[in-house]
């Protein structure tokens, strides 16, 4: 019996979706944003990242950079639950 292009292809895409959705279940969550500007009073980057890892625990960080007319200014925030 032979089979077609396309079951073959079916077959293929399902192996590999149960062979990698154990992978994707087991890694972190993470969510990344990065922000950023410069015009003439300055320049600012800001960065946000939170995960939430294997074994529960929730990080969240915020910089932020910035360089102006008057100097330089650094703005953290830090957040983690268990």
């Amino acid at each position: 019996m032979r089979l077609s292009s396309r079951a073959l292809t079916t077959v293929v895409l399902a192996l590999g979706i149960a062979l990698g959705a154990p992978a994707v279940a087991a890694a972190d969550a993470r969510f990344q944003s990065v922000d950023s500007f410069a015009g003439p009073q300055g320049a600012s980057i800001t960065v946000i990242r939170s995960v939430v890892g294997d074994d529960g625990k929730v990080t969240y960080k915020r910089v932020t950079y910035f360089a102006g007319p008057d100097g330089a200014q650094v703005f953290r925030s830090h957040s983690a639950a268990k």
